[in-house]
This record gives C-alpha cells, structure tokens and sequence, in this order.
C-alpha cells in the first residue's frame, strides 16, 4: 500500500479526485435532461438549466442524502405542463415558491418519513402513469409537431404521427437546407423573445377575468415603453430574414408548399408589426391580443417550415444510439451516458447536414429568463388554485425525492438519508426556484446512480456538477442552440418507457393480484383523468385494500366424528366486530353441551367484541 494513499492528506486528495471526475459524469447526465425536461414541460429551456445549476449548488449543500443529485424531474413535468397551459408561465414560479415553503414546513415538522408512507403500488403506478404522458407527449415532439393536449389524446394520434413522419423522405437540394435551417433557428430564437414579452404582459392581465385598464398605470407604461425598442428591433430582424427567405422561394421551382411558406412570411411580418403598433398605441389588452397573434402566426411559419421526416429520423436515430450505446459500448466508454453520447450524435449529423428541423431555443443571457414575482403578479393571483396546484407539487416532488433517497441508501448503506434535513433542502431549493421562475426540483434517480457509478465520495460531486452547468451555460450557451430538438424529444421518450418499467408490475404480482389491480387503475386515471386524480384513487383502493384485509375472517368449524365430544373452531384473518354476526353464525351450530376447542394459531388480530362472544 503507497503510504501516501493511506494518510489523511492522501485520501482527502483521493477522495477529491473521485467527486472532480463523478461530477463531470453527472454535468454531462444533467445537461440534455435539464433541457428536455423543460421543453416537455413547455416551459423555456432556461428554466429547466436554472432549476439544474440551484439544485446542484444550493440543495447540494443543504442535502440530507449527499450523494443525491437534484434537479428538474421527468415525474413533474405533467403538473408542470398542466400548470402552464391552464395559468400561464407567470403562475408556475409562485405555485413552485409555495410548494418549496410547504416542503421546508414539513422538515421543519419531522414530515419526512411520512412522505414514504405510500403503497409500492400505488408509487409503481403514478410512474408508469408518468411514464405513459411522458411517452405520448414527447412523440409528437419528436416529430416537430405539438402535443395534442390530454394523455388519452396523445396516444390515440401516435398512429397519425407515425404515418405522417413515415413519408418517404424527400432529399432536398443543400441550398434549400441551408435557407430553411436558417429561417427555422432564426425564427425559432424570435419566437422564443416574442413569447418572453408576452408573458411579461401576460402578467399584468387580472386574473378574476376583468377586463384590464385602458388607462395604464405610469410604472406599466414605463414597461411597455421599454419594450418597444426591443420589439423595433426584432420586427426589423425578422423583416430582413423574410426578405431573403421570400426571394429565395420566388426562384425555387412552382409548389404549394413555398407558396405556403411565403403566405406564412408574409402574414408574420404584418403580425409583428401590427404588435408593435398595439405596443405603441399603450393599450394593454389590444397589445396582448396582438402579441398572442404575431405568437401564433411564428408558430404557422416554423410549421410551414418543418420537415416531420427529418425530424422523425433524428429522433429514431437517438433512440437507436441510446440502445446501442448500452447494449455494445466498451465498459471503459460508458461512463459517457448514453443520453448525451446520442443528443450529441444527433447535433453533429444536423449541423454537418445542415437538417431543416426544430433546434433548441435558449438565451444568450440566462438571467434574461429569470421572472423575479412582482408585487402586481401577487395581488392579482388565483389564491386558491395556486395552494391546489402548489399542494400537488409539494407532495410528488417530496415523494419522489424521499423514494430516491432510499434508493441511494441501498446503493451506498454506509451513508444514511437524513429525511427530514433533505426534505427542508428542497423546500430552500424550489423556494429559490419559484423566486426566480424556474422549474420545480427533485432528487433524480438517473443523477443520482450516475454519481455513485462515476465513484463519488462527498457532497462535493453535485455541487461542482451545478458549478459546470452554470460556467456552460454562461460561456457555451451558443453550443445548445446546434441541439435539435427531436433529439431531446427522442431522450425522453425512451425515458418515459423507461418509467413504465414492466419488471415493478412482474414483483408487485408476488404479493397479490390486488397489488396489481391498484397499479392498473391508478395508470389508467391518470393517463385518462390527471396525475392528481389518479394518484388519490390509487391511494383509495390501498386503504380499501388494507380495510378488507384488516376485516376479513375465515372461520371453519369441525364437529366431532368418530365418537369424539369436542368440536374445533379454527379462526383466519382478523376478527373485528364488523365479522362478529359471521363469527355467531358459525357458533350458532355448536350443539348445546358440547365442548368447543378455539384454534387462535392463523388469527392476527381479535378484537374485544368477538373474544367476548367467544367467551
């Protein structure tokens, strides 16, 4: 043995050594996760990056389990997608910052342990469920389509999206690539700061459904004014990008699809300046209903655009190196994850390409998309939905996160979960995040093995893995923009098959067909009604479950042959008094006189009312 290796000095080196490199493994885990999980959210790329570097960072600091990970988790993003569509970006940042200060109240109360208090079942079930909206989502976005709203509803149309992806796939000359790879990232970084300005107006629009001033108090002009030269600036952009995208379809050969693309050019421009003319005129709801247009008229552009094929086949081919990868990689490379060994496969095939599809949309600037709450956005809040929602968060995000700890207990069993210290670490961690309109946080399991795998000693891996996703984002932010975003869809598509994981519903059939059956019902609700719903239902039917089990008796009685005098009364189950007129049925029978011999050997439980029947 090097005696170096074995003094103190010595193993503080090593041990830093470990946790420098397992936190390189674990950035390079985070980053395509942090990414994708943000766009299957529907929320900005930058919420799903700030929410990774705050959990490295902060919670990893604070963290009662040290060797776990957190950050944005593929098991919120249904709340969280759910949250948006229904309250706007704006509410997701105060419906975080209450469920943080919920979850820092029940550490501080010793909830803890209580949050593991959930039927395997049950658990198992809410992440198939995941798993299922995960899946059916992303699809569509693995095409460079949009989801088509309910769970049920996206996997009933992954039919018509194969179909439509699966067209033979039309090669189209290298000029025409560039042009329209051109206008797909250039239009898409403009939409991106069209939908920042219209959530920033968003958020002064009365939430009980008045109508909002004319009048414009003077701070809210003195917004909308300084957004006008940046709104100037971009229209002017924009108008010289449809310029060049417009002459170059005039000399392309007669078809519909480049008259479609120049009609939708066209009729963007003239949204973008109507939405700067709305900006101008300092009417709040005229320019809100101009934004959500010019919105929606990008949205038809970068449709027009699209190419479902292309796409598809990006995102097959992230799939099929993901498998690969795992499957026949050397042992030595794989401590590169498969995930980011494919995203970044699939960014080097586009760019050398040059593949006309949907590239991720992700500021120069990230504090650009930090959303500080404003005094404005409080008052005018929905109260009450917000404790619902915030509520839901709260306890998903604990549980998952407290499951996980286990998990990594079981990995590492000389470091012991602190539950109630973690606990109050991601209630900090997802107040900071609501704070700065962000993601919510968990623990992940897929950071967290990957840190223990890559040979992490200390807390000190995922702090330096937040540390790595700031410094990239901060300096590389450019590189993110080459990353398509099929590919990132494809990632969490595996991962949302992932979660169904069939091998938990083969060891839940080990303990009863009743387990199985409350696995089933608690995917279909959720997948067919929502998360919440679901999650509740499946809860229902363990309590059912345990109430039968707690009442059921079984009672056999033997009289006597053979010349025998004594009858035997063999009881199974638990008697209650709920099973006490079964229990004096069966008694009823007994002759008069005879004796009676009471087998107590198989019953867990006997209550006062039925031992003094027996009596």
């Amino acid at each position: 043995m090097n005696p170096a290796s074995s003094s103190p000095n010595g193993q503080k080196k090593s041990t830093l050594k470990s946790d420098f490199l397992a936190s390189i493994v674990v950035f390079l885990v985070a980053l395509p996760l942090c990414m994708g999980i943000a766009i299957a959210s529907g929320a900005p790329v930058a919420a799903g990056l700030i929410t990774g570097i705050v959990g490295g960072l902060l919670v990893g600091v604070l963290a009662g389990c040290p060797l776990q990970v957190s950050g944005p988790a593929a098991g919120l993003t249904v709340i969280v997608y759910d949250i948006i569509q229904h309250h706007g970006l704006e509410m997701l940042g105060l419906g975080v910052l209450l469920a943080g200060i919920m979850q820092m109240f029940a550490g501080v109360l010793r909830l803890g342990q209580w949050f593991r208090a959930v039927s395997p079942a049950v658990i198992q079930g809410m992440l198939a469920g995941i798993g299922f909206l995960i899946l059916a989502s992303q699809f569509h976005v693995m095409i460079d389509d949009r989801p088509s709203g309910s769970g049920a509803e996206n996997l009933a149309t992954i039919p018509a999206a194969i179909w439509k992806s699966a067209k033979i796939l039309q090669p189209l000359p290298r000029d025409v690539r560039e042009v329209h790879t051109e206008m797909l990232r250039g239009v898409g970084e403009l939409h991106r700061q069209q939908v920042s300005i219209q959530e920033q107006l968003a958020a002064h629009l009365p939430h009980d459904g008045s109508e909002p001033p004319h009048t414009l108090s003077a701070e809210l002009s003195a917004e909308v004014s300084s957004i006008i030269p940046q709104e100037k600036e971009l229209v002017d952009q924009f108008a010289l990008l449809e310029a060049k995208l417009i002459e170059f379809e005039q000399k392309a050969p007669e078809n519909d699809r480049a008259q479609n693309i120049v009609i939708a050019a066209e009729e963007s421009l003239a949204k973008g300046r109507g939405a700067l003319a709305a900006l101008e005129g300092h009417d709040l709801s005229v320019a809100i209903a101009a934004q959500n247009e010019f919105v929606l008229s990008l949205e038809n552009l970068l449709g027009s655009l699209k190419n479902p094929n292309y796409a598809a086949t990006i995102g097959a081919l992230t799939i099929l190196i993901i498998l690969l990868w795992q499957g026949f990689a050397p042992k030595s490379f794989k401590i590169l994850p498969a995930p980011l060994v494919a995203v970044l496969a699939a960014t080097i095939i586009t760019t050398i390409l040059v593949v006309p599809v949907l590239y991720v949309e992700v500021p120069d600037n990230l504090l650009s998309d930090v959303r500080l709450p404003t005094l404005e956005l409080i008052s005018n809040a929905p109260w009450a939905e917000l404790l619902k929602m915030a509520l839901l968060l709260a306890v998903v995000a604990s549980a998952e996160t407290l499951l996980c700890c286990t998990a990594v207990d079981k990995m590492k069993p000389e470091q012991r979960t602190a539950y109630d210290r973690e606990l109050f670490a991601q209630g900090v961690g997802n107040t900071v995040c609501g704070l700065m309109g962000a993601l919510p946080m968990t623990g992940v399991i897929v950071r967290s093995s990957a840190n223990l795998q890559a040979g992490a000693q200390t807390r000190l891996s995922a702090i330096l893995h937040g540390a790595w996703l700031l410094v990239f984002v901060c300096v590389l932010s450019f590189l993110l923009r080459l990353i398509p975003t099929s590919s990132l869809a494809a990632m969490l598509v595996y991962t949302g098959y992932k979660l169904i994981n069939i091998k938990a519903l083969v060891e839940l059939r080990k303990y009863g067909w009743g387990e199985v059956a409350i696995y089933a019902v608690t995917v279909a609700v959720i997948v067919f009604e929502d998360l919440l719903t679901g999650v509740l239902v499946g809860i229902g039917l363990s309590a059912l479950k345990l109430l039968h089990t707690f009442t059921h008796l079984k009672v056999r009685l033997q009289l006597p042959q053979n010349g025998t005098d004594m009858a035997v009364l063999k009881l199974y189950g638990s008697a209650t008094f709920i099973r006490l007129p079964k229990l004096a049925a069966i008694l009823e029978k007994v002759p008069d006189g005879m004796d009676l011999q009471v087998d107590f050997k198989h019953l867990d439980y006997i209550d006062h009312a039925c031992l003094d029947l027996l009596m």
